[in-house]
């Protein structure tokens, strides 16, 4: 399994977490194109702090890194990494190969 394969079992993982927490009409599809934030959310934003929590240990149990996914840089880019699982997954894999290659 390549990382960026990795990154996609570890989100799913944590979205497993948080569906068990969620009704079934609110729980999140594990497929690339599912929306985390924007119009019409599914995830409160208490919700999608768990999820992103949630995913930073698996990311840390999975590649025995320690990343913080909401941060200032995060939030300042111009089309936010968390819209997606999808683009969710491709920050991760940048903010992993910057840890790994310095």
């Amino acid at each position: 399994m390549n990382s960026s394969e990795n990154v996609l079992t570890a989100i799913y993982r944590a979205v497993d977490c948080i569906n068990a927490e969620l009704p079934p009409d609110r729980q999140l599809r594990k497929t690339p194109d599912t929306r985390l934030v924007g119009p019409q959310p599914v995830l409160d934003s208490l919700h999608l702090v768990s999820l992103l929590i949630m995913i930073e240990r698996e990311l840390e149990d999975t590649f025995g890194l320690a990343l913080t996914l909401a941060n200032e840089r995060a939030l300042s880019m111009h089309e936010s990494p968390f819209r997606t699982i999808e683009s969710l997954a491709n920050y991760i894999d940048i903010l992993i190969n910057e840890a790994q290659n310095g």
